[in-house]
């Protein structure tokens, strides 16, 4: 966010790395845009202007003239710390947040991969992306607006075509899905607060819930 000169950079970039969302600082977007355009495993590219808040922009100008990087004024500017310990600066609850900020897309993203593995029920398995969903819940209010009981045809998410699959078999594994992806998420609250307290290994995470099979 700040450079070494204590300005602001022009962008704020954003975009996605797989699954894990990258931030970036720069005053180049067109790098940015023809790197994501390069490479397939880049994609939803968001470029904004940087624009501080009332308070980042007094915490700038506390430490301006103090000889920090700009790494320890960005920190500072958007957390209220420096992460090094020596500048005056810091404040080891306010680094935990800076922390929690750093691990979090990670930990999020694997959230989304232990989602996606779905459940299932009667045996047959469930996805739990949102893509997977959102077509479970239209295919429920179909359903509901006429009247059916059952699915003529039905594709798994194991991509078997099943006939005459019950409507009621869906509506109750979507039921569950939702139950598993609440628990997920109470866990990746767990873990974001873990691994930035450095109690946990972030390539080492038990995604296990009560609602796996």
């Amino acid at each position: 966010m700040i450079k070494d000169d204590m300005t602001t950079f022009r962008y704020v970039i954003r975009f996605r790395d797989w699954n894990v969302e990258r931030t970036h600082y720069s005053d180049d977007r067109h790098y940015y845009e023809k790197l994501v355009a390069r490479h397939g495993h880049l994609s939803d590219l968001r470029v904004e202007a940087v624009t501080l808040t009332t308070e980042q922009k007094q915490r700038l100008g506390a430490v301006k003239n103090e000889g920090l990087s700009g790494h320890d004024t960005s920190v500072y500017v958007r957390f209220g710390t420096t992460e090094s310990e020596d500048t005056g600066y810091f404040d080891a609850d306010k680094l935990l947040t800076y922390r929690k900020n750093q691990v979090e897309p990670k930990i999020k993203a694997q959230r989304k991969a232990a989602e996606a593995r779905g459940i299932t029920h009667n045996g047959i398995r469930y996805a739990g992306d949102q893509g997977n969903r959102q077509a479970l819940a239209e295919a429920l209010n179909a359903a509901a607006d006429d009247g059916r009981t059952v699915f003529a045809a039905w594709k798994d998410s194991e991509s078997h075509y099943r006939a005459d699959h019950p409507v009621a078999d869906v509506k109750a594994a979507l039921r569950k899905v939702g139950k598993r992806r609440a628990a997920l998420i109470g866990l990746e609250g767990q873990h974001v607060a873990q691994v930035a307290a450095d109690e946990a290994d972030i390539m080492a995470l038990d995604w296990t819930t009560a609602f796996d099979e």
